[in-house]
């Protein structure tokens, strides 16, 4: 029952986040892009990003290319040459920064008109959440 509407409640939720998001940069970046860019702000590498976004390394390779040449990022060789490090630009930077303050504005917008009880009740759940996925990450 409780899993039910975990179900039903999340995916409406990614995809709105996910609609915000490119609203964010006005079409300037897919929502791939976006989130490569977040990836690599975590510092994941090629073969991780393409495990996390459930593409081919192939992908991810033209993905870093695009984004590079957007000058969103930089790929620089790494200590043996088969290996790269890709860091963030500051305008990459700034790119996830902007969409994260503008997503955060517009849910902002709404949860003011939450009760107070309201906000501490989704505050409450949402760390519970927490706690489930990240007991769910370990089997």
């Amino acid at each position: 029952m409780l899993s039910d509407k975990i179900l039903e409640s999340i995916p409406p939720s990614i995809r709105i986040i996910r609609r915000f998001s490119t609203e964010a940069v006005g079409g300037a970046l897919t929502l791939q892009q976006l989130r490569t860019l977040n990836l690599i702000r975590e510092g994941q590498g090629p073969s991780l990003m393409a495990e996390t976004l459930g593409v081919s390394l192939a992908a991810v390779s033209k993905m870093i290319t695009c984004l590079s040449n957007k000058k969103l990022i930089i790929r620089k060789a790494g200590d043996d040459r088969r290996t790269s490090v890709i860091t963030l630009t500051t305008k990459g930077t700034q790119v996830l920064d902007k969409v994260s303050d503008y997503v955060k504005a517009k849910m902002n917008k709404h949860i003011v008109e939450l009760s107070k009880e309201e906000k501490e009740e989704l505050m409450r759940g949402l760390m519970v959440l927490d706690k489930l996925v990240k007991h769910l990450k370990e089997v």
